[in-house]
């Protein structure tokens, strides 16, 4: 076994191929851990931090050469943590993404303890916070030991847990099966489009369209609640640039999938969703705030659930926040916790108290399920 820095972009590039061809967990695949959105996310956001990943090689025998077995997509980044300043060891991620993993090859499902006891080693971090890890990774698993019996300081707690619709049998069925008090309310809500005029809904999915529609998307950002606080798909530079990062990588595979509704024409609604073996990762919903009471956004979900089931799709992750209209389709969620580990530095050592002695009883207090 090699462990290898990657702390270059060139290098961190040609992991393309062999990158994708490992898992999460548990069987377990997102286009969200893909090297496409990771090559995005650096472009659009990485700005102020180092590239600091670890890839884990091993060599398959005589005349095979090496070959990737895992990685730990990690950066190292100078910022303030609850108000302190520190040095920050964190994945390649941020609240744009559903989850992050180590990501390790079939067979070798023991290499997220040799990854994490590497990203242990590296020097100059105060503290590790590995966010949103699922809870049917390896590294989920690993992490579950590491708490009690480590030598740094470590906890272990609950973050998010996002909406997932298993998608079998037919729509028909599956329909008539939902409660009835969805059902009256997508009823009146589609009474009420329909006396706007004429609706329309297009679905895109090569990057050519996605490219061209674009615009259209931030336009509608702007116009939703969401960009009061600053969260609308187009709020920011970096957050544009971003999703038209993925929906040009992810189109040229035809894996980019938007959903854009109009009424008399004008763009009212959309969900960008990229695609992965027949599994579908939801990253944004957002409508124009003037359609808020004819429910433009309930109507366009229950178009692109019922095209999943006719289209032959296996699973629909919902994203973010297990969210009141997401949970009348499904009560299935998906956990995901984070690991925070402290140094030994003087700073690491404040970090720790301040979490365990002071926001760790808040949380209980606040939010029970999560602490």
């Amino acid at each position: 076994m090699r462990i290898e820095h990657i702390n270059h972009l060139d290098r961190f590039l040609e992991l393309r191929n062999e990158w994708n061809s490992l898992r999460p967990g548990s069987g377990s695949s997102s286009p969200a851990l893909t090297h496409q959105w990771f090559s995005a996310w650096l472009e659009a956001f990485g700005n102020g931090s180092n590239l600091s990943s670890l890839a884990l090689f091993d060599n398959a025998g005589a005349g095979e050469g090496e070959k990737l077995v895992g990685v730990a997509p990690l950066r190292v980044l100078k910022a303030r943590y609850r108000g302190i300043l520190c040095s920050q060891l964190r994945f390649l991620y941020n609240r744009h993404g559903p989850r992050c993993c180590f990501l390790i090859r079939a067979g070798y499902e023991n290499c997220a303890s040799t990854l994490i006891e590497e990203l242990l080693e590296l020097p100059g971090w105060d503290i590790v916070v590995l966010e949103n890890i699922p809870h049917d990774s390896y590294l989920y698993a690993f992490c579950q030991k590491l708490v009690p019996s480590r030598q740094h300081a470590c906890l272990l707690r609950k973050t998010t847990s996002s909406t997932l619709l298993r998608i079998t049998g037919a729509w028909d069925d599956f329909f008539d099966s939902s409660p009835r008090n969805l059902k009256r309310s997508l009823r009146t809500k589609e009474k009420r489009i329909s006396t706007l005029g004429r609706m329309t809904i297009e679905h895109l999915t090569d990057s050519a369209s996605a490219a061209s529609i674009m615009p259209s998307l931030f336009a509608i950002g702007e116009r939703s609640w969401k960009t009061r606080y600053g969260r609308a798909i187009g709020s920011k530079p970096e957050s544009r640039e971003f999703y038209s990062l993925l929906a040009d990588a992810f189109g040229r595979e035809n894996c980019v999938s938007i959903w854009l509704m109009r009424i008399n024409d004008e763009p009212v609604a959309f969900e960008f969703h990229i695609i992965q073996d027949k599994q579908v990762l939801a990253l944004r919903a957002e409508f124009d705030e003037k359609y808020r009471e004819q429910g433009v956004g309930s109507i366009l979900d229950r178009e692109i659930v019922r095209s999943l089931f006719q289209t032959g799709f296996k699973e629909y992750d919902m994203g973010g926040e297990a969210d009141f209209y997401k949970l009348r389709w499904t009560d299935e969620v998906r956990d995901h916790s984070e690991l925070l580990v402290f140094g030994k530095s003087a700073t690491g050592r404040l970090l720790s108290m301040i979490e365990k002695g002071l926001v760790g009883p808040v949380k209980k207090v606040v939010n029970p399920l999560r602490a």
